[in-house]
C-alpha cells in the first residue's frame, strides 16, 4: 500500500506535515508517489529545511526562489505551463546554518491563495522541525500549518518508547513534560506518547478546520516494534477517536513503508 493510498488522497490535495521521527524521510517518500501522478505538485515548507531534504526532486524539477509574492507565483505558473514540469520546489530565500544551507519558507498566506486559485493539483509542506529527534513537542510559534490543509499527517518515531525524557530524546523536553504530566528524566512510555498526541497543544496543534488528521507512526521495522505501535495506536483511538481519521503504522525508510492501517469503526 502507497502512503497515498493509506491516506485517501483526493484527486487534489494539501497535505502538511507535523511532528518527529523520519518526517523529512516521509515527506520525500510522500512527494516521490505524488509524482508518479504527472499532476502539478508544489513542495515547500512554513518553516525552514535543509536543502538537502529538497535535493533528490532539483534533479529533475524546478527551483523557484523570491521575495516577492506575485513574482514567484508568476515563475511557478510560467514552469507549470511552459516547461510542462510536473513538481516545483518553492522557497522564500536561503541561510546558512554552520556548514549546512536551510531553504526559508513560504508565508502560509500565500499558499492559501495559490490553492484556492489552483495554481496546483497537490501542496506537500514541511511545516514545522524536529531537529532530528524521534519526540517532539509545539512551541507558542509552531506548527506553521496553512488554512486550507485538507490533510494534516502528524508524525512520530516509536524509538522514542524506552527513552529517556531528555532534550536529546525529545525536542522541547520542557514543554513536553508540561503537556503529558511526564517527568524529566524518566522513561517515555505509551501514556505519555498517547497525551502528546491527543493534547490540543499537542501533535495536531492548530489544525485548521474541516481538515482530516492521520498519524504516522514511523520506524515500525520490526514485528517488537509493530507490536508497540499497536498498543500506541489502540490507546490513541480510546483517548481521542473524533480528532483521528486513521492511524498508519510503518517505515519511511524502508521499501514497504505501510505496514498496518487502523481506522476507527464508525457506528452505522
Amino acid at each position: 500500500m502507497l502512503i497515498s493510498e493509506a491516506v485517501g488522497l483526493k484527486e487534489r490535495a494539501f497535505i502538511s506535515l507535523v511532528g518527529s521521527g523520519g518526517k523529512s524521510t516521509l515527506f520525500n517518500r510522500l512527494a516521490e508517489e505524488l509524482v508518479l501522478t504527472k499532476k502539478k505538485i508544489i513542495l515547500t515548507t512554513t518553516t525552514k529545511m535543509f536543502a538537502w531534504q529538497l535535493d533528490y526532486f532539483l534533479k529533475e524539477g524546478i527551483l523557484v526562489e523570491g521575495e516577492e509574492e506575485r513574482v514567484v507565483q508568476g515563475r511557478v505558473n510560467y514552469f507549470f505551463t511552459e516547461q510542462q514540469r510536473r513538481e516545483i520546489v518553492v522557497i522564500r530565500g536561503r541561510k546558512e546554518e554552520g556548514r549546512e544551507i536551510k531553504y526559508l519558507g513560504l508565508p502560509p498566506e500565500w499558499l492559501d491563495k495559490w490553492w484556492e486559485e489552483g495554481l496546483a493539483d497537490f501542496f506537500l509542506i514541511e511545516a514545522d522541525g524536529a531537529a532530528g529527534r524521534p519526540i517532539k513537542a509545539p512551541a507558542t510559534h509552531e506548527p506553521v500549518i496553512p488554512l486550507s490543509t485538507s490533510d494534516l499527517i502528524g508524525v512520530v518515531g516509536i524509538e522514542a518508547i524506552g527513552l529517556p525524557l531528555q532534550e536529546e530524546n525529545v525536542f522541547r523536553s520542557q514543554i513536553f513534560t508540561q503537556l503529558t504530566g511526564a517527568k524529566l528524566g524518566e522513561k517515555i512510555g505509551i501514556e505519555a506518547l498517547t497525551a502528546l498526541i491527543c493534547h490540543p497543544e499537542g501533535l495536531f496543534k492548530n489544525t485548521p478546520q474541516d481538515c482530516r488528521c492521520h498519524l504516522f507512526i514511523n520506524k515500525v521495522e520490526n514485528s517488537k516494534a509493530q507490536k508497540v505501535a499497536e498498543e500506541l495506536a489502540f490507546q490513541v483511538l480510546k483517548t481521542c477517536p473524533q480528532r483521528i481519521s486513521d492511524i498508519i503504522i510503518g517505515a519511511a525508510g524502508q521499501d514497504e513503508v505501510v505496514v498496518e492501517l487502523i481506522k476507527e469503526e464508525k457506528p452505522l
